[in-house]
């Protein structure tokens, strides 16, 4: 790739990754938020919090933090509802958001909401979900207590938000931080799924190119998973376990994915390591998949080691890609093909990996600390993942143009080394690779040219030169449907056409015989004349072993016979343009 293409790229990327800022920008501010209809009442304070026999007053719920819950752990919060008799005119419920626990929410005593407890009974993993709680007319100034109860170790640590007011109101106060999530999410499912539909053809039409593939798997799991973690499948959606499941999956499925990647583009230089890296964590899906879905182990439980092994295997390959990257940086010589394209892999690798590895350790740290999980973010995933993307597909996008630039040196360089300078056809050497591969019906058309010698000898090896090419331009005129057309050496010519047919193959030849007629009579010094054999692939079909090369020979000897015959009528061509020069000389034949 040229300096200008170079320069034109640099460009290009300066300008998408501003536009992507941009974007960030203003997706991340308030600006576009939707006004409430009602009043949004987030009810932070005024809580009282039990767990076992704690019991103690809260100033801020949301900040609040009780340690890690258990399996059978409960905590109970209670708060009284405000005044709500302005709020007559709309339904009003409150919303929260519960991680792997059932809850039972009450007024005054009154059960009127319950969750999860029907996974319980069946034994499978309560999904984590918002829980929007309906309020009973006349709740205003009532206690309202909810129990959470863990059904898995590690279950929770922190409480979310609790909102109350409408419906409607309270999806928008939900959805409106999110916006950057959702966008980003949804570009990279449709990114990835168009992809996956494109990788079937790209794999059998681009040198079994396995890239795009893995590319579009990277895209759609890390699409799902932006999804799933911020409970955007919650709005259009009944089913939680489902989504919840993909979550999980989703996650342990990116590693893999890009691992994948890295092994079959050969980006990374200890193929062996990533080879069973990559075999072990498609291992470890299937395990905790079987496992999950025939209840024997909920997939939740593996969250810890993944974060461990996919920790340790982050810093290798943070290390391995960002040597690669210098490595590539430093390279300065122009035949280096995918050099541009390498740097925009390895950095939207280096760039997704050091994001993901902050989420995680923010993750870890938040749940195991005070404050807990219910507030976490991985907006640095989220935008490390559109940042890989965009990276993936310059970096296919410019491997591409570099394949096809290595295809047109390739072309040029087979078409100096098996074109003959002379007459611009096939030389030898790609005659004899071509009969080499013929296979199936053909045919087979030696030619000899006649006069050449005499025409050098007589007229000058520039005259002889143009007798060649000239030649070689009436046999491209007049077989059209051949797929072979060379100069075997000298004066000596072939053909191969794809079919058995005489008809097909006389009239090429009398199409051949006319152009030499007339381009003989536009000539002053050369006479255009062959003589030629031809053979056919079923000619041999007697002898089993028979190859190209026999056919050949055969149309050679039928050639030669021609040869003979031709050879007398030279003999006369010979003694006509002796009595021409002697004549224009003022000689007689006789003075000889």
């Amino acid at each position: 790739m040229g300096i200008k293409a170079r320069i034109n790229a640099v460009l290009l990327t300066i300008l998408g990754f501003l536009i992507i800022v941009l974007t960030v920008g203003v997706l991340g501010t308030a600006k576009f938020n939707t006004p409430s209809e009602f009043e949004l009442i987030q009810l932070n304070s005024g809580w009282t919090i039990s767990r076992g026999n704690e019991y103690h007053y809260i100033e801020s719920l949301v900040d609040s933090y009780t340690g890690l819950a258990n399996k059978g752990d409960s905590i109970v919060i209670s708060t009284v509802l405000p005044d709500l008799s302005t709020y007559t005119s709309v339904p009003l419920g409150v919303c929260f958001r519960s991680i792997l626990s059932t809850v039972d929410a009450y007024i005054d005593d009154e059960l009127i909401y319950s969750y999860g407890h029907d996974y319980v009974e069946k034994g499978r993993m309560v999904p984590k979900v918002y829980n929007f709680v309906p309020l009973p007319q006349n709740s205003g100034k009532k206690t309202l207590t909810i129990r959470f109860t863990a059904q898995e170790n590690n279950a929770f640590s922190g409480f979310s938000p609790v909102y109350l007011g409408s419906y409607k109101d309270i999806t928008n106060t939900l959805i409106e931080p999110k916006r950057l999530s959702i966008v980003v999410g949804i570009f990279l499912m449709m990114f990835g799924f168009i992809l996956l539909i494109m990788s079937p053809f790209i794999l059998f039409s681009a040198g079994n190119d396995s890239s795009l593939f893995f590319s579009s798997t990277i895209s759609l799991t890390m699409g799902v998973y932006i999804f799933c973690f911020n409970d955007l499948f919650w709005l259009i959606s009944s089913k939680p376990a489902i989504y919840t499941f993909l979550e999980y999956l989703s996650l342990f499925m990116i590693p893999a994915s890009i691992i994948g990647f890295i092994l079959f583009t050969g980006k990374d230089r200890n193929k062996k390591i990533v080879t069973y890296g990559f075999l072990g964590n498609l291992l470890f899906i299937l395990t905790v998949s079987m496992l999950h879905i025939f209840n024997i182990a909920h997939i939740c439980h593996f969250v810890t080691f993944f974060h461990f092994t996919v920790f340790v295997e982050g810093i290798y390959l943070v290390i391995t890609l960002a040597i690669s990257l210098k490595k590539l940086i430093r390279e300065k010589n122009e035949l280096q093909s995918i050099t541009l394209s390498s740097i925009f892999l390895v950095s939207g690798l280096l760039l997704f990996m050091v994001c993901s590895m902050i989420d995680i350790i923010g993750f870890n740290m938040h749940k195991y600390s005070v404050s807990g999980e219910q507030l976490i973010n991985i907006n640095f995933t989220t935008v490390g993942a559109l940042l890989f993307m965009i990276c993936l597909f310059l970096n296919y996008f410019f491997k591409r143009i570099e394949f096809f630039s290595e295809l047109t040196v390739k072309e040029k360089l087979e078409g100096i080394a098996y074109t003959d300078a002379l007459t611009k056809i096939a030389n030898r050497a790609k005659c004899e690779l071509t009969l080499a591969q013929l296979d199936g019906d053909y045919t087979i058309i030696s030619l000899d040219l006649d006069y050449l010698k005499y025409t050098n000898d007589n007229y000058g090896h520039a005259e002889g030169d143009k007798l060649l090419s000239g030649f070689a331009n009436i046999l491209k005129e007049s077989f059209t449907e051949a797929i072979l057309i060379g100069r075997m050496g000298g004066d000596e010519f072939i053909v191969v056409l794809p079919f058995i047919n005489e008809e097909r193959c006389e009239r090429a030849i009398k199409c051949m015989i006319d152009l030499m007629m007339y381009r003989t009579s536009k000539e002053e010094h050369i006479r255009y004349s062959a003589s030629w054999g031809s053979a056919t692939s079923s000619d041999l079909k007697f002898k089993p072993d028979a190859t190209a090369g026999d056919v050949y020979l055969l149309a050679d000897t039928k050639m030669y016979a021609m040869k003979k015959q031709h050879h007398n009528q030279s003999l006369g061509r010979l003694y006509d343009d002796l009595i021409k020069n002697m004549n224009s000389t003022g000689g007689s034949a006789n003075e000889s």
